[in-house]
């Protein structure tokens, strides 16, 4: 299957998955992963896997996996367009969150059916327990981790992540080679920080921006650049 093919299944996921979360804003098993507050006296610790979140990032593996196979067939036309980058790269971040934090969610729901013998898809409790805060910590850096190997798995193969296929084009290493897995997990980290700190994305619009070559200043430090797939 053409990687252009999939592009179509993973818009139509993340609509449905959008207009999900927008119907079941107001109920309480729509938060997934770990969470832990503490202050002020009160003290907060939640965590969760819902159905619908395992089910949606069952689907959203299989995707992933699809299109890490599918054919990439680019046109050597360089995509000018830094703004679709941006919007492309926000989609993945959510997409990633949503199944690295489920897998969080669900290891953390298990590890409080072990201790209390009761099992519940969500939990929000008010007592602490010890591990608490070296379990939220933990989940956290699991989550960041699983994002950034998610974006650098398909960068690393030539392939588009599930953003980038969605708006039509893929990064690619230039003159034809790939980048190793650890250069292309690298780059997937400084890319995340700049994508995540708005100074730095406001910057990509005057340092090293070469249309021409669809490239901006993270593409010149890594020898990568963006191509339309067909």
């Amino acid at each position: 299957m053409k990687a252009a093919s999939v592009r179509w299944f993973l818009l139509g996921y993340v609509v449905l998955l959008v207009l999900l979360i927008a119907i079941c804003s107001g109920s309480d098993e729509q938060g997934i992963g770990i969470g832990l507050s503490w202050g002020n006296g009160n003290y907060s610790f939640s965590g969760a896997a819902p159905p619908w979140a395992i089910a949606f990032a069952v689907v959203s593996a299989g995707l992933y996996a699809v299109l890490f196979w599918s054919h990439v067939d680019a046109t050597s036309k360089p995509m000018p367009h830094l703004f679709r980058r941006f919007v492309a790269g926000m989609v993945d971040w959510a997409l990633g969150i949503m199944m690295s934090a489920t897998v969080v969610g669900l290891i953390s729901i298990l590890i409080e059916y072990k201790q209390t013998g009761v099992f519940a898809w969500v939990i929000n409790r008010q007592e602490p327990r010890p591990w608490d805060a070296l379990e939220a910590v933990t989940g956290f850096f699991l989550v960041f981790a699983a994002m950034v190997v998610y974006m650098a798995v398909p960068l690393s193969r030539g392939k588009p992540t599930p953003g980038a296929c969605i708006f039509g084009y893929c990064v690619m290493a230039d003159e034809g080679s790939r980048l190793t897995f650890w250069f292309a997990t690298l780059r997937a980290l400084l890319g995340s920080v700049a994508l995540l700190g708005w100074p730095c994305w406001i910057l990509a619009y005057a340092l090293k921006r070469d249309k021409n070559q669809g490239k901006f200043w993270l593409d010149a430090i890594f020898r990568t650049h963006a191509e339309f797939l067909t």
